[in-house]
């Protein structure tokens, strides 16, 4: 068994570590404050005070408030799309696939309801400036990331063709659409109650014929 080298720390890693937790407490005080005011109603101030940052700290590690929104969304947008392609690497069928795709959205959602709130709520909004610019760019790449997973299965004929930007909406839409309702406190069950459903129905929208 091949032993794991172990680096000694340098006399900087514990500034680095502190540095690491002060930019976690700075996004985690302004998705809070973001929640319930929005991105445009809160301040840089009441992201300073929610996360008893420093002024130099806030603005050593970021521009603006409007860099900190950018950062919350697209690293929570990078970790879902490596948390779903990671549960499509362990399938071998393209229904565990489907299922695969489907449990990892409601888990997502149900480990971290804030942070999937504030995802939903820039997502759906419209003119995001940079935002959408790099959001577009990050969902165009998760997308041709999915692709070779479901292709083999479309060779074979087992799943239908379709444009690949389609599979991501025809597998896991109904799920999001469900999860929403869910964040906002419009649907009062277990997330997970819905999960045989959801994968019935997606794995029979794709069926060739």
């Amino acid at each position: 068994m091949k032993q794991e080298l172990r680096v000694p720390p340098s006399k900087n890693s514990g500034r680095r570590i502190s540095t690491e937790q002060r930019r976690r407490e700075i996004l985690d005080a302004a998705l809070s404050c973001f929640l319930k005011r929005g991105v445009a109603g809160t301040t840089i101030e009441q992201i300073r005070v929610a996360s008893k940052a420093s002024h130099g700290s806030i603005y050593h590690l970021f521009r603006s408030k409007d860099e900190i929104a950018l950062t919350l969304f697209l690293e929570g947008m990078h970790d879902y799309h490596h948390k779903i392609l990671q549960a499509l690497e362990q399938e071998t069928t393209a229904f565990g696939c489907v299922k695969a795709m489907i449990v990892t959205h409601l888990k997502d959602v149900a480990d971290d309801p804030p942070l999937a709130l504030y995802l939903t709520r820039l997502g759906m909004a419209d003119d995001l400036g940079e935002i959408s610019d790099q959001f577009r760019s990050l969902n165009d790449h998760y997308i041709q990331s999915v692709w070779p997973h479901l292709e083999p299965f479309v060779d074979r004929g087992e799943i239908v063709r379709l444009p690949p930007e389609i599979y991501i909406s025809q597998i896991v839409g109904p799920a999001i659409h469900l999860c929403r309702s869910w964040l906002r406190g419009r649907l009062d069950q277990d997330l997970f109650s819905a999960t045989d459903h959801l994968v019935d129905a997606a794995w029979k929208s794709l069926q060739p014929g």
